[in-house]
């Protein structure tokens, strides 16, 4: 798999005329060429349901008149750049006006559009119970048929809503089941879309055993590893930082996936918002940013653009696209074959939850977003789980805020416990069945009653600085006492909850004088249990204050030293990696200020205006072995070091954006 990718959308309504009348076959390789890109997604079919080759199946653009899919394959590959081939699946305009009865009916009768009303500007959903399936099947066979050539498929809205169309209604009589009911709506819709999976995988595979293959859905859900070792040949985790994923987003998702072993790349876009934005544009220095932190996580990289429908070469992006891929190019080689090194494992609310093939996969739960967000941000080294990775290795093993523990999650945390694992539970995780599921040296009381959330006063050691009142919590605690646990702190109640028959002043009333009784955490061997959804609570109101309760929590559930420890500001970001085949690790320091600025669709627009520079970063690590030299990477400039007790300390003098530097060992 390449490193410099681009995603080059092409949907273009039929309306629109002189469809790659300036296409030139030379100059269009010669720009990705020079702005070092390898390997490009051409587009079969977009979402409009127009083809971009001649057809026998669907329809060509009415205002096409070349084989521009053929030609812009020949060109790149002329260049030394692969050309995977892109069809969107559940979103086809043509084919929904045309073929109506393939539309995905929702249970409310109406015809579903995408971010729009019924007769609204969004894209008809189509249902792959229906005959759709075959037809869209017969466009790959087609492509794959006549662009042999081609490097691979990749296939987007690999989803659909729940429909109860003509087609899966009879569907679902087949099987038995009630299209009246919403769970057996649910488990017929999931039934579909691994049909559908099915039958693409089927398809491609006849004509090309071993081609990549990827299905996008916008998400990667967490907890399906089987389901992409089956299906896919590698993933992409979707991302535009300023299109309503935000910064935080990317490092959630890669450092799961990077736990699946699968091959994977992350996907920016060079627009100021979202797909398909023309004349919107990021700096260069966003650009580099957001690939460094592709990067940092050891994935390969990929820059989403729209090109012009008249196929002309925008060459504002291309410039923008070449400061990033140059910049790729010089590092690369101290990314490829590396992997995580981490202390703790967070086991992600999303793979701990029920998960199904079906609908569009949801975005990161909040508890989940709240945990790395606070690790981010504390600097601390950490990969997010599922319960089929390995977790023996890590010192702590974190359930966040609310993981309902059945009895695999119990006999997966009773091994690591044995293997001298600890374990932070929060919230609701780690209480089941009117009680808690290990010995927390607590008894569950169940769950308070005020709604608007508590107060808590920590033990000292867990006061952020600063703070030794009451801090209001914004959401309720368990309520727990204590047997023969160490407790972490009191929890005091509101006077009352704010409701129209008692409230008092503008916000929370204020907390009463004394405390509640109950315990706001409680430690006990293994195990250390916090009573509020910490993470939840960071989360959505990002309080400083729970961040740095938060964080001392952690390290003291971990109890063991840090494996890294640097002089970096809260915003910065840090990852350590190791190439084993180099004997070496290479540790990656990145540091942006995104601010708000706007909103687009209901989301924040956070772009990066300035790089601003951080001096004379201390930094320690444990490392496995001598210590031969320390690096700034590509700039070959060595440092000096201390290596003394397992450890190995040094200055980074200047980071701006990101800085690499390798620890070689002898």
């Amino acid at each position: 798999m390449r490193f410099r990718q681009i995603h080059l959308d092409f949907h273009t309504s039929e309306l629109v005329p002189d469809i790659a009348s300036q296409f030139d076959d030379r100059e269009f390789a010669e720009a990705y060429k020079s702005a070092r890109v390898d390997s490009v997604n051409l587009f079969a079919k977009c979402h409009h349901g127009l083809s971009y080759h001649p057809t026998d199946v669907g329809r060509t653009h009415p205002n096409l008149g070349i084989d521009l899919l053929g030609r812009q394959i020949d060109a790149l590959q002329s260049a030394g750049i692969k050309t995977p081939i892109y069809l969107s699946a559940n979103w086809d305009e043509h084919a929904a006006r045309t073929h109506p009865e393939w539309r995905v009916m929702s249970p409310a009768g109406d015809l579903p559009r995408q971010m729009a009303p019924p007769n609204g500007a969004g894209w008809a959903y189509m249902d792959f119970a229906s005959d759709y399936l075959d037809y869209f099947c017969a466009q790959i066979d087609e492509v794959a048929s006549r662009y042999s050539r081609g490097d691979g498929f990749w296939i987007d809205i690999a989803w659909q809503p729940v429909s109860v169309s003509e087609a899966s209604r009879r569907g679902m009589a087949q099987l038995g089941l009630d299209w009246t009911q919403e769970a057996d709506r649910e488990e017929f819709n999931s039934r579909t879309v691994t049909r559908f999976f099915e039958r693409v995988r089927d398809t491609v595979r006849k004509h090309h055993p071993d081609c990549p293959l990827f299905f996008n859905s916008g998400h990667i859900r967490k907890g399906l590893r089987r389901h992409y070792a089956e299906f896919y040949s590698h993933l992409e985790i979707e991302s535009l930082p300023t299109g309503g994923w935000g910064y935080d987003d990317f490092p959630l998702s890669a450092r799961y996936v990077e736990t699946t072993g699968e091959k994977y790349l992350g996907m920016t876009g060079r627009f100021h918002t979202q797909w398909g934005e023309f004349g919107g544009y990021k700096r260069k220095e966003a650009m580099i940013f957001e690939c460094a932190s592709m990067l940092a996580h050891g994935a390969r990289c990929c820059i989403g653009d729209h090109l012009h429908p008249t196929a002309k070469v925008d060459g504002t992006s291309m410039a923008i696209i070449r400061a990033a891929y140059e910049w790729v190019e010089s590092r690369e080689g101290w990314v490829d074959g590396s992997t995580s090194i981490a202390d703790i494992a967070v086991l992600s609310s999303e793979a701990a939850s029920d998960q199904r093939i079906g609908q569009q996969p949801d975005a990161n739960h909040p508890s989940d977003v709240g945990a790395v967000r606070v690790l981010l941000e504390g600097h601390f080294l950490f990969d997010v789980v599922d319960l089929e990775t390995d977790i023996s290795g890590y010192k702590l093993l974190i359930l966040p805020d609310e993981i309902h523990v059945d009895d695999r999650i119990r006999d997966w945390v009773d091994a690591f416990v044995a293997g001298g694992g600890r374990v932070l539970l929060t919230g609701k995780s780690g209480i089941s069945d009117g009680g808690f599921v290990w010995d927390v040296g607590a008894r569950w009381l169940g769950t308070s009653g005020m709604e608007g959330g508590d107060y808590a006063l920590p033990v000292p050691s867990l006061r952020p600085d600063s703070i030794d009142s009451p801090l209001f919590l914004y959401m309720p605690t368990e309520r727990i006492a204590l047997t023969d646990g160490r407790g972490l702190g009191d929890v005091y109640a509101p006077y009352f909850d704010r409701t129209p028959r008692h409230f008092s002043g503008h916000l929370n009333a204020a907390n009463q004088p004394e405390p509640s009784g109950c315990a706001i955490g409680s430690a006990k061997g293994s195990f250390v249990y916090f009573a509020a959804p910490i993470f939840s609570i960071y989360r959505q109101f990002g309080a400083a204050a729970h961040h740095e309760m938060a964080r001392k929590l952690i390290e003291l559930a971990m109890r063991k030293p840090r494996t890294l420890e640097a002089s970096i500001p809260q915003a910065a970001r840090i990852t350590l990696r190791r190439q084993g085949r180099e004997n070496r690790d290479v540790l990656h320091l990145l540091y942006a200020t995104p601010a708000p600025v706007g909103t687009f669709r209901g989301k924040e627009i956070l772009p990066i205006q300035d790089l601003v520079p951080l001096y004379d970063i201390s930094v320690s690590i444990r490392v496995p072995g001598r210590v031969e030299r320390v690096t700034l990477v590509p700039h070959a400039v060595e440092l000096e070091f201390l290596a003394e007790d397992g450890r190995v300390s040094f200055t980074v003098p200047r980071v701006l954006g990101h800085e690499m530097v390798e620890i070689a060992y002898a």
